[in-house]
């Protein structure tokens, strides 16, 4: 079981015990179910050997589910992973282990409120950092003081959004950049505990707050939960492959494209409740405006879009920003 951090106990400077991840083409496949992200390029060698990197590569989000492990199994059972932000830097590839390390920057009592603040890294075997990532977690102190998520935040989105921007993203780019800032179509997801377990198991995290009623009943959860970056699999960009999109997929590729590559350029989340199976999620999703900066490959192009999820009860459990960053041929 895992042991709770508290307040008092933490240091500024403080490393975290390292976190090895082996990442076999099995777990890929694993995640890409799991989160329902299936871009071949996570699984399909035939597919992955016609980009810029040549071999199938992680996930980004996978990345960022293992940094989110380490900041769990950090906080302990009574803790809360209130935000978490990933950079990707480089690809890490299959049959391959990364290493996910951290440390604490500094804390502070805000509210009322223990927060401790962390850099965190992936590393490939070469010693590469491929990912820098920071996060922040609310610990309870030895007095008896607890921790809760905040409160919800005063954003505006709409719940009737009635455009198809998922699929959007594999047509004509004049098309989709025409509608930036459309609320889509809204996407709705049942929540059970098979769901849970395969995600977690994805990703390789055996905390029992996500598979034992009786443990985590204990703790201030109040039942089993998902992982923090469960959010990431009801993202409504995922939508796409459960429509019919070959056709889609196949008009996309033989466009000519003022880019090549592409994949993961960064993550950001917030949290502000739990979900528990059970749970009926709506995710509302929309395109914002991209960007372009030249990095070590050349000009870059992000492409961004943030996403709100909400449970039954009307009450938003996460919202998140994302971009996808890809060459811009010269």
């Amino acid at each position: 079981m895992h042991e709770q951090t508290f307040f008092e106990d933490v240091e500024a400077g403080a490393d975290l015990p390292p976190l090895p991840k082996p990442v076999s083409t099995r777990k890929l496949v694993k995640y890409a179910g799991a989160s329902r992200d299936f871009n071949e390029i996570h699984y399909d060698q035939e597919s992955t050997s016609k980009t810029m990197w040549g071999q199938i590569i992680v996930q980004g989000m996978l990345k960022a589910g293992c940094m989110a492990q380490l900041a769990t199994d950090f906080m302990g059972p009574n803790g809360l992973l209130l935000r978490m932000d990933c950079t990707y830097r480089a690809p890490d590839f299959a049959n391959q282990t990364m290493t996910v390390q951290g440390h604490v920057i500094s804390k502070e009592n805000t509210g009322g409120v223990g927060l401790v603040h962390c850099d965190a890294t992936v590393e490939n075997p070469e010693g590469q950092t491929t990912t820098l990532g920071h996060f922040t977690v609310a610990l309870p102190s030895r007095d008896g003081q607890k921790v809760a998520y905040p409160a919800q935040p005063a954003i505006e989105y709409d719940k009737t959004g009635k455009v198809k921007g998922e699929r959007w993203s594999m047509g004509d780019p004049d098309v989709w950049t025409a509608h930036i800032g459309e609320w889509w179509l809204p996407w709705v997801s049942e929540v059970e505990q098979p769901w849970i377990t395969a995600f977690t198991a994805a990703i390789g995290d055996p905390n029992p707050l996500y598979s034992d009623p009786d443990y985590a009943s204990s703790t201030i959860r109040g039942g089993v939960v998902a992982p923090p970056t469960f959010v990431e699999s009801l993202d409504a960009d995922w939508r796409r492959f459960e429509l019919d999109t070959e056709p889609m997929l196949e008009a996309s590729r033989r466009r000519p494209s003022r880019t090549m590559g592409g994949g993961d350029g960064w993550c950001d989340f917030n949290w502000y409740a739990d979900i528990h199976p059970g749970d009926v999620m709506s995710a509302y999703t929309r395109w914002t405006e991209p960007y372009e900066k030249t990095g070590r490959s050349g000009k870059l192009l992000f492409t961004t879009r943030e996403s709100v999820i909400e449970n039954q009860h009307g009450q938003i459990v996460s919202t998140s920003k994302r971009a996808t960053v890809s060459v811009v041929r010269q």
